[in-house]
């Protein structure tokens, strides 16, 4: 092993939804070591997705030991170390004890449903629209525009957490003696590398909570009020880099200091080199996601897309404005599962083999249908199958309707802003698909850029760490250091049929439409 004053690292911690990881980055940004498990997702009731926060530790330590161990290297080379993960993932735990009282409460997890319901309709949202609505004719601020129009949804942390707060018995008397804690998994994970000294989350995964108002860079009082959600167990909201995360205590002897932690999204925005007003960047992975850098002003939206924090980065605040597609790889997984094709690429060989799907629509919809439909209630399936159906219909068909969902975000977008962009970058594991890149190309008129590195959302973390701890000079650097796979460019005989079958397809879409009338 390394360890005599010799050639340093970045060490970077990726949980995203299905994996962790830990990777081991060089200043060339070259990946020297790396380890990978498994998140053991959990359904304990219908509608419920969580993770076991014990679990999940042990995979922690595991990724970062294997990781160090894979790269040859002592944990005295590693300079700082950067955090990124999945979001609007929570749980709560015991102060006194450090013991978590719910498991990891995921983003997916769907047990608030009613509660959503009866929240949307209440009188006090119906109100909170009223009033922005007013406040909107008087002052033109598009900010009470898109509040007029608040929609409540399960993958807020909000709704769940009230779930939390209203069916954990004890729950709300332990709050009163300041006895718990609560945290997004970025908070959770500091909260344990730190040993406890640390209860903070960064912009970033705050922003998607539904108690944070980007507008103000603060916890949204109203909201706090409105859920009787109690401040006190919120953790400290810091920028995104610095020195306030403290230092990984797991290797014994070695403190390394965590200089970033960052939302998976940003963190990959910011691994893309997006650093620019007007960049766009999709990501495909478990869900499908088209950010776009809205500079030092969040995007007011009336359509569903949502204006996020990127970064705070020193002096520099970056806003994102985020479309999201929930089912995207998880739509491939499934088709894997019923024996359409066994992995990407084949599948991807399998829906150029026919010239179009005969007809077929496949519509996304596991997890009902973010923008523009904001339609939790829409069902997933295939339309218009026949006798002549061939499976290489159905492949393709699926693919296309990924493919489409990505461009109805992007219309959305184009609706409400004057962005003008030449190129898309994209990455996730679903990008390495070439039908779906070639369509989304056709579809936009537009240039889609796949890069070599296919780990954006760790390159962005340990970058972002890097340069605070003085490791790398500036953000420019990763610039020059970001590779080119392939470029899809737009087929112009292809884009007038491509969109006529798109424009079918919106029209099958509408048949799937507010189907689940009955929640889990």
């Amino acid at each position: 092993m390394s360890g005599d004053g010799g050639e340093r690292f970045v060490a970077a911690l990726d949980v995203g939804t299905t994996k962790i990881k830990c990777l081991i980055f060089d200043k060339r940004t070259v990946i020297r070591g790396q380890e990978t498990a498994s998140i053991r997702l959990e359904y304990p009731k219908s509608g419920w997705v969580e993770i076991n926060p014990e679990v999940l530790w042990e995979q922690v330590i595991y990724v970062m030991k294997g990781a160090v161990q894979d790269a040859g290297i002592s944990p005295s080379d590693i300079v700082c170390m950067s955090i990124s993960t999945q979001r609007s993932s929570f749980l709560c735990w015991d102060e006194n004890n450090n013991e978590p009282i719910t498991n990891i409460i995921t983003w997916k997890d769907r047990r608030a449903s009613k509660l959503v319901k009866q929240w949307d309709n209440s009188l006090y949202v119906r109100t909170f629209r009223l009033v922005c609505k007013l406040l909107y004719s008087v002052t033109k601020n598009r900010r009470y525009l898109s509040g007029s129009v608040l929609r409540l949804m399960n993958e807020l942390v909000s709704m769940r957490l009230l779930w939390v707060l209203d069916n954990i018995p004890g729950i709300r008397e332990k709050i009163a003696m300041n006895q718990i804690k609560f945290g997004t998994l970025d908070t959770f994970l500091i909260y344990k590398l730190t040993e406890g000294e640390h209860h903070v989350t960064d912009f970033s995964n705050a922003c998607v909570t539904g108690f944070f108002d980007p507008f103000e860079m603060g916890y949204a009082d109203w909201a706090l009020k409105m859920f009787s959600i109690p401040s006190s167990i919120l953790p400290k909201l810091v920028p995104t880099c610095g020195k306030h995360f403290g230092s990984c205590k797991i290797f014994k002897g070695v403190d390394i200091p965590i200089r970033c932690c960052i939302a998976d999204q940003s963190a990959s925005m910011f691994g893309s080199g997006s650093f620019r007003n007007g960049s766009v960047k999709v990501t495909l992975g478990t869900g499908a996601f088209l950010d776009v850098n809205t500079g030092d002003k969040p995007h007011a939206s009336v359509g569903g897309i949502y204006p996020l924090v990127g970064w705070k980065y020193g002096y520099e605040l970056s806003y994102i404005a985020e479309g999201a597609a929930h089912n995207n790889a998880n739509v491939i997984e499934w088709g894997k599962t019923i024996g359409l094709f066994n992995n990407v690429q084949e599948c991807s060989d399998i829906a150029h083999s026919v010239p179009d799907t005969g007809g077929v629509y496949f519509i996304p919809a596991f997890q009902g249908l973010q923008a523009p439909y904001n339609d939790v209630t829409a069902a997933s399936g295939f339309l218009g199958v026949t006798q002549t159906t061939k499976k290489a219909h159905l492949v393709r068909a699926l693919l296309e309707s990924l493919a489409f969902r990505v461009q109805q975000l992007l219309n959305v977008l184009q609706s409400e802003t004057d962005i003008e962009f030449d190129h898309i970058k994209i990455d996730g594991g679903v990008s390495n698909n070439d039908f779906i890149c070639q369509t989304i190309a056709n579809l936009t008129g537009k240039r889609v850029v796949r890069p070599v590195c296919k780990e954006m959302t760790a390159l962005g973390s340990a970058f972002m760490a890097g340069v605070n701890a003085g490791f790398w000079d500036n953000k420019e650097c990763l610039e020059n250091l970001y590779k080119v796979d392939k470029v899809f460019h737009p087929k112009a005989e292809l884009e007038h049929p491509l969109l006529k079958t798109f424009a079918e397809w919106e029209r099958a879409l509408e048949r799937f439409l507010k189907w689940n009338t009955t929640d889990s």
